[in-house]
């Protein structure tokens, strides 16, 4: 064999190993890219997802712009969006498809709190001022805790006014036992004349909250524990007010505006409340025509849920302010 062909042969031999060698190098280099555009989507995906579960919370951040503007919020969408001037903030409702808009003032709260107290006493909800001084005790939940951690008790500890449905009580211990939200609801029936006499199980209920303030010993409870539970009452009557006697809910603002979010902090539960307390006690006719009309709306927002939280109430040395 000549050294012309054994060169032939050596140089055939590299060229196969260099076609793949480089054939293996860019399978590599696909094969990274690949994954790096899977990370990249995954990533783009998640954030999507962030900013929708956020976008959950738009609702109650006009109140918190409205309130709280120059606070530093717990949660980073209400920070941000407090940020924002008016204009850009109505711009961000819109673009979201929320029908509501920005709040003009701040009188609305005490006027709020005021038509609340004068609704306690029509119906007739308790003798106890647990929002004296200003419902210092629902604000401080707000001002004090506001990080605290937020779970919905829905242990059965208080007695029902009526008969309960057999089908709610499959494997329940408390036969004769409801919640506090079940309990409101019962008693604003009790009131109101819904329930039929042979339904009745309790003919003299103690109003919510009076029952209230004595079963969870709220004249000397730790304060954190105090406010938890006067935001669940002041909560539930103004559900049950709007709900009742209000715009329906299937067909008003708060429908058209309901969403996913949950609170999951002080702070988210504070502002939730006084979201629909605004919408129950202060939205006024003028404002109604400024909302988009419902017909526009390229997709309606899913329904409020209420997902049951364990009730995890940390306990506080220091006792209520008596005075």
């Amino acid at each position: 064999m000549e050294v012309a062909d054994i060169v032939q042969i050596i140089i055939g031999a590299l060229s196969l190993v260099a076609t793949v060698a480089v054939s293996f190098f860019i399978y590599w280099l696909q094969s990274r890219h690949e994954k790096e555009m899977a990370k990249i989507e995954e990533k783009q995906r998640q954030e999507k997802l962030a900013e929708e579960a956020n976008n959950f919370y738009l609702p109650w951040c006009t109140i918190a712009a409205n309130l709280h503007r120059h606070e530093r919020h717990n949660r980073k969408i209400y920070t941000d969006f407090c940020r924002c001037s008016i204009e850009l903030q109505n711009k961000i409702l819109e673009m979201a498809e929320f029908t509501i808009r920005t709040i003009d003032g701040t009188a609305w709260l005490d006027d709020a709190f005021e038509k609340l107290k004068a609704d306690i006493t029509k119906y007739k909800l308790g003798e106890q001022p647990f929002l004296y001084d200003g419902a210092k005790y629902f604000h401080r939940a707000f001002s004090r805790y506001r990080e605290n951690e937020f779970n919905v008790d829905y242990s059965r500890q208080l007695k029902t006014i009526c008969v309960l449905n057999p089908m709610w009580l499959m494997g329940e211990k408390d036969k004769n036992k409801v919640c506090l939200s079940q309990y409101i609801e019962q008693y604003f029936d009790f009131v109101l004349g819904l329930i039929r006499k042979e339904h009745i199980e309790w003919d003299t209920p103690i109003p919510p909250v009076d029952y209230a303030w004595e079963h969870y010993h709220l004249g000397y409870a730790p304060e954190e524990e105090v406010c938890y539970w006067i935001m669940e009452l002041v909560d539930n009557f103004v559900v049950n007010i709007h709900n009742r006697f209000g715009t329906s809910v299937y067909d008003g603002i708060m429908w058209e505006n309901s969403t996913d979010a949950q609170a999951e902090t002080f702070e988210d539960r504070y502002y939730e409340i006084l979201y629909w307390m605004y919408y129950t006690y202060c939205f006024k006719t003028k404002e109604k025509e400024l909302i988009v009309p419902k017909a526009k709306m390229k997709k309606q927002k899913k329904a409020k849920s209420h997902k049951p939280r364990k009730n995890k109430v940390k306990k506080e040395k220091k006792g209520v302010d008596k005075s």
